[in-house]
């Protein structure tokens, strides 16, 4: 049970990596630079990795591509919007906006991408999790164990440090019409100034490129 444990985790991770990398190789297109995208401190967009696991578990028996899609395409959407949603009511700042796209809700999901959720489902749930599942599930026992716990030592350490952060620079975003970006870095800067410059200046860096498109919410804090 341990393992089955250990292996879904690796899935996770291993998701929640590539949705990282899929975002910088985006951002790398359009802005023609390297951008370190995602939340958290370290190389991993955890959304993506919910979203993969969640419909790899359940339609792992389903061969209809067809229900896979659809599934994964509401899915997707649903879990795209209320990360949205729930962020921007945490942080008070928008990371994305499908303003500009045609057939969007909200400005928090559009056509493309919810299209682009179901496709992506009947790849992980028919071909990725399928092969990468039995390349972990034939890992020596207790180095799946080992890898499983470090990783998920440091996944927790990443959230921990990326909420304080965050939630340090909170009270700026939280008042600011325009892009928020500059005036986040400033706060972060504040929040880190208690720490050794080099860490402060690599973390700080962290947060200034993770996210370089995000949109301020028009909320002012009361």
């Amino acid at each position: 049970m341990l393992e089955k444990v250990a292996i879904w985790f690796l899935l996770f991770m291993f998701y929640s990596f590539a949705g990282w990398l899929m975002e910088v190789c985006i951002s790398l297109i359009n802005h023609k630079k390297f951008i370190n995208r995602g939340f958290l401190v370290g190389p991993i967009c955890p959304i993506y990795g919910t979203g993969a696991v969640t419909i790899s578990l359940l339609l792992n028996q389903t061969e209809n591509p067809l229900a896979i899609f659809c599934v994964a395409l509401v899915g997707g959407a649903v879990l795209e919007y209320s990360a949205s949603f729930i962020m921007e009511k945490l942080f008070h700042v928008r990371w994305w906006d499908y303003s500009e796209k045609a057939i969007n809700i909200n400005g928090r999901i559009c056509m493309s991408s919810i299209l682009s959720f179901g496709l992506a489902g009947i790849l992980i749930v028919e071909v990725t999790t399928p092969f990468f599942y039995g390349l972990f599930d034939g890992l020596y026992s207790p180095i799946l164990l080992v890898v499983a716990a470090i990783l998920f030592a440091w996944l927790i350490c990443d959230i921990a440090l990326s909420l304080w952060l965050m939630f340090g620079v909170r009270i700026t975003a939280d008042i600011t019409q325009a892009d928020a970006t500059e005036e986040i870095s400033h706060r972060a800067q504040k929040v880190l100034a208690s720490n050794n410059k080099k860490v402060k200046k690599k973390l700080n860096n962290r947060l200034e490129k993770a996210f370089p498109n995000k949109q301020p919410s028009n909320k002012r804090k009361k």
